[in-house]
């Protein structure tokens, strides 16, 4: 099978319904090439029933508990397909899906293909990616990784439980002698439903899981990027306000609460350096200062 497509829900039963008959009407006619598969992270607003009784040719793996971005990883098992492309409840593909693949098939060394995500809270806009440029993460409603990549590595950490796990992903994948790019020719259109989405979580998680990342991971210097990484983080203050100050803080906190849970599972130096001079918050603290100052000149 070419690929299977993976979509993730948890309580958006209508945002799941849309995405389900935007993705079957880009594979209309290729039954035998594609698949959908669906993983219900428990919900409780009939989402499972919904997609049971409209869709009989749609795989559908009901959780009995919520396991954050872990819940894609029962998707990926069953996958039959060479790829896997990773969908939220609330985005779709709109275009590029035989070009996205036709990449990976001709680029062997791909693991992980960040798809150009236009809309939404994140998109490529905003990372500046170039296309094929070899990068350090991908924007999680909108992939497609290399199924053998899986079989090497596994699926997403359920540590992380939601946000942060593609970068987690991303430096596993450089570890195990992949790389990871951007594919401009390609267009997720992320709908970016209000539900279960708040400024406070998204702080505090990306916060606790991006240190945890480097903690976990990175083989040298751990305490000089974590200080960094706190710093750099506060810094939201001048931009965000003081309360994105505070949600970061109780996000450092988390993380020290839970860093010894964490299993030490350092990656390569190369593959370090490569990560901490592309992530934003690993970089220098001065770092935006000085280039700033050097653009200025």
């Amino acid at each position: 099978m070419r690929a299977s497509f993976v979509i993730l829900n948890y309580n958006r039963k209508n945002e799941l319904l849309i995405t389900i008959e935007k993705t079957k009407a880009l594979i209309a006619g290729r039954p035998d090439a594609y698949e959908i598969i669906v993983v219900d992270n428990n919900s409780s607003d009939g989402s499972a029933d919904a997609v049971k009784a409209a869709y009989s040719d749609i795989t559908l793996i009901e959780r009995k508990e919520n396991t954050g971005v872990a819940g894609w990883n029962y998707g990926f098992e069953q996958a039959k397909g060479d790829y896997l492309i990773v969908l939220d409840d609330d985005s779709n593909l709109e275009s590029g899906l035989e070009e996205a693949l036709t990449y990976m098939d001709q680029n062997a060394k791909v693991g992980v293909l960040a798809l150009n995500v236009t809309t939404g809270p994140y998109t490529n806009e905003m990372f500046k990616w170039k296309d094929h440029e070899n990068i350090i993460g991908f924007i999680g409603c909108g992939a497609v990784i290399r199924k053998s990549l899986y079989d090497k590595i596994g699926g997403f950490a359920a540590w992380l439980f939601i946000y942060g796990h593609e970068f987690d992903y991303a430096i596993r994948c450089l570890d195990a002698g992949y790389e990871v790019q951007f594919f401009e020719n390609s267009n997720v259109i992320h709908r970016a439903s209000a539900i279960n989405r708040s400024s406070k979580r998204l702080k505090v998680f990306c916060t606790r899981n991006e240190m945890g990342i480097v903690y976990k991971h990175f083989p040298k210097e751990r305490w000089k990027y974590l200080t960094r990484m706190l710093v750099n983080g506060l810094k939201c203050i001048k931009s965000e306000g003081l309360m994105a100050a505070w949600y970061t803080l109780i996000g450092a906190r988390d993380f020290f609460k839970m860093r010894k849970q964490l299993a030490y599972s350092p990656v390569s130096k190369e593959v370090q350096d490569f990560y901490a001079g592309r992530f934003h918050s690993t970089k220098p603290i001065l770092y935006y200062l000085t280039n700033r100052a050097k653009t200025n000149k």
